[in-house]
């Protein structure tokens, strides 16, 4: 029997680790994206220098990565501290009304 609320709607449950490939270099132990962590790593293709007196550019190698998410706690915010306008509905545009513009007076003496 499934106990997991995203089992039952038919979503895969979120995973904590995941594997990444990747041209970087990185060691055991680095930072991905601020949120992984590596915990394991591979190569599957060997990087090669390159010869450039015979026009051969240098390749980067392919690592495979074993990746787990770092707890992050989530920001608080106050329950009031957005700013909203409760009875204009949201219609988008980036246009401001007359009233909100600032009058602006120059002089061209």
């Amino acid at each position: 029997m499934e106990t997991c609320a995203a089992g039952r709607m038919g979503y895969a449950p979120m995973s904590l680790t995941k594997t990444i490939h990747s041209r970087s270099n990185k060691n055991i132990g680095e930072v991905i994206e601020e949120k992984w962590e590596i915990t394991a790593r591979r190569v599957i293709a060997e990087p090669q220098a390159g010869d450039r007196y015979r026009g051969v550019p240098p390749r980067l190698g392919i690592y495979e990565y074993e990746v787990k998410m770092i707890p992050q706690a989530a920001p608080a915010t106050a329950a009031g501290s957005k700013k909203r306008r409760p009875n204009e509905p949201n219609v988008g545009g980036t246009r401001r009304e007359a009233s909100e513009v600032p009058l602006t007076v120059r002089r061209l003496s």
